[in-house]
């Protein structure tokens, strides 16, 4: 009982910060404009569909996503007065937002490449340092730098595990909740209206 009070609290909390669309039953991550070029890098000289987002923006639509809960679906929302709207624009704006979902996605999947040739690296030399350190340490008659030695490939391999066992299950792990967020993001029904009076 205890847990469907707190689902339903919880909810409602969700609902009093995020509107839900009444036909697809989506949370809705509202930005209001008063001009397209308001979503896009003032800096970026690209064409429209190749236009990097505002980093706040962008920031801004990553912290939503994160207080929907990730088996929620959303939608993106963006409001601009009556008299600037423009279909055109609309439909090649959506595409730059899509486009910059995807570059995330390309950039998130470089990054947990990068972070499992990490991990396989540091498992590996991890090995080779404790096979390393228990042969020299079954080796009679040891003298005192192999003894330092050994104890220095123990720690070095001890160390090396704990930083594949840290990159696997803390780094990696926050990354593909990034991912996550951005995929859904991608999938989201990008959308504008006119701006509430």
């Amino acid at each position: 009982m205890e847990v469907i009070a707190l689902i339903k609290k919880k909810k409602n909390l969700l609902l009093s910060q995020y509107n839900q669309n009444a036909e697809t039953k989506a949370y809705m991550i509202e930005v209001s404009l008063e001009d397209y070029s308001e979503l896009f890098n003032g800096w970026d000289a690209s064409p429209l569909k190749r236009k990097e987002l505002e980093p706040e923006l962008l920031d801004y639509l990553e912290r939503a996503s994160s207080d929907i809960p990730l088996n929620e679906v959303v939608d993106l929302c963006f409001y601009l007065p009556k008299d600037n709207r423009n279909n055109d624009k609309e439909q090649r704006t959506i595409t730059s937002i899509v486009n910059n979902f995807k570059v995330e996605m390309h950039v998130i999947d470089k990054f947990l490449k990068r972070n499992y040739r990490r991990l396989v690296s540091y498992i590996i030399l991890a090995i080779l340092f404790l096979i390393g350190a228990y042969l020299l340490r079954n080796i009679v008659g040891l003298s005192l730098l192999t003894n330092i030695m050994t104890e220095g490939f123990f720690i070095g391999g001890w160390f090396l595990l704990w930083e594949a066992f840290s990159l696997f299950f803390f780094d990696t792990h926050e990354v593909k909740i990034r991912k996550r967020l951005f995929q859904r993001l991608l999938n989201a029904y990008i959308y504008f209206k006119d701006a509430k009076e």
